[in-house]
């Protein structure tokens, strides 16, 4: 980017922060990828449990209304846990061209 002044001339512009001076903002991530995390493998191990329970319990009462409510239970609980773990701040450091992070 380049200021002028008004009683200068364009050979005499002021040029200010080259490309090259600049640092590069890097962010690391801060969450895993969501099938290695413990609540995934808690919630498909609940819904493979629920769906086990429905298919071999003779009581009535589970019927496959409430197996269907479980199971998309589970999965907003799911949900809600991954977007708490991916709310959190990110950890941004900067790289100078020397290579070393702050």
């Amino acid at each position: 980017m380049s200021i002028t002044e008004p009683g200068r001339t364009s050979s005499q512009t002021e040029v200010r922060g080259r490309a090259s001076d600049s640092f590069k903002r890097r962010a690391t991530r801060e969450t895993k990828p969501s099938f290695m995390t413990t609540e995934f493998w808690a919630m498909l191990i609940g819904v493979v449990a629920l769906i086990v329970i429905y298919a071999t319990s003779a009581d009535a009462s589970l019927d496959l209304w409430r197996a269907c409510l479980l199971a998309t239970i589970l999965a907003i609980g799911y949900m809600a846990s991954r977007g708490l773990a991916k709310s959190g701040s990110r950890d941004v450091y900067r790289d100078d061209e020397s290579g070393s992070r702050r």
